[in-house]
C-alpha cells in the first residue's frame, strides 16, 4: 500500500496488539502499537499516525481521553474506537469528540482492515479544484444571463402616407361591403327561385 498508511494500534492486552499488528501489516499498513493512552501520545508526538485504533477501557488513560487529545493536537489523524463494553452514551461521546468510527467487539479482521483502509484513503483525497479552462469569467456569465432567449425582430417602418391611406381605405371598404351585401343576397335568392320555376315547368323527356 502506498501513500499515508501509518497506523497506531492501542490496547492494554499484549496478545490483542500482536494479533492486530499482524493482520494490519499483512494488509500493507505500517503498524506501531502502544499499551495505553499515555504511551500512545508519546509515540504520536515523535511520529504522527494516519489512523489510530484504540480500545476504550485501558489503564492510566482510556480511549476517549486519547481520542480527545488526538482530535485537539493532530486533527488530521483518523480515530477508530473499539470497545466490548460500549453503549449509546459512549458512542455519542466518541462521535462528539471526532471519532471517525465506533466499533463494538468482537470484530472480524476483515471488517477492521476495511474500516482502517477507508480511514487511511480518506486522508489521501485531494481538494477538488475547478480547472482553469472550465471556469467561466464573471463578465461572460453576466452577459449570458442578460441575453434574451429569442431575439426581437423590429417592426417595419411605415410612412405617414401609408398610415393615412390605411385609415381612409378601411371605412370605405366597410361601407362598400354593407351596400353590396343586400344586392348579392337578392341575386342569390332570385337565382334559386328561377331554377326552381324552370324545373317545375320544363317538359320531361317522356312527354317529348
Amino acid at each position: 500500500m502506498s501513500g499515508r498508511n501509518r497506523v497506531m494500534f492501542v490496547d492494554d492486552e499484549e496478545g490483542v496488539r500482536l494479533s492486530w499488528d499482524r493482520v494490519l501489516s499483512e494488509k500493507g499498513f505500517s503498524v506501531k502499537t502502544a499499551g495505553d493512552g499515555v504511551s500512545a501520545i508519546s509515540a504520536l508526538r515523535a511520529e504522527p499516525a494516519d489512523v489510530v485504533v484504540a480500545d476504550w477501557r485501558m489503564p492510566v488513560m482510556d480511549g476517549l481521553e486519547l481520542l480527545e487529545w488526538v482530535h485537539g493536537e493532530q486533527p488530521e489523524t483518523r480515530f477508530i474506537l473499539l470497545t466490548g463494553y460500549g453503549n449509546e452514551e459512549v458512542e455519542r461521546k466518541a462521535r462528539e469528540l471526532g471519532a471517525y468510527e465506533y466499533l463494538n467487539k468482537p470484530i472480524s479482521p476483515e471488517t477492521l482492515a476495511a474500516v482502517v483502509t477507508a480511514a487511511a484513503n480518506l486522508n489521501l483525497l485531494p481538494d477538488v479544484a475547478v480547472p482553469a479552462e472550465a471556469a467561466v469569467p464573471a463578465e461572460v456569465e453576466a452577459t449570458a444571463v442578460a441575453q434574451p432567449v429569442e431575439s426581437e425582430v423590429p417592426a417595419p417602418h411605415r410612412s405617414v402616407w401609408e398610415v393615412a391611406g390605411s385609415l381612409i381605405a378601411a371605412p370605405l371598404m366597410g361601407l362598400a361591403f354593407v351596400l353590396f351585401l343586400p344586392v348579392i343576397g337578392f341575386a342569390a335568392l332570385f337565382w334559386s327561385l328561377g331554377g326552381a320555376i324552370w324545373g317545375a315547368f320544363r317538359p320531361s323527356k317522356s312527354e317529348a
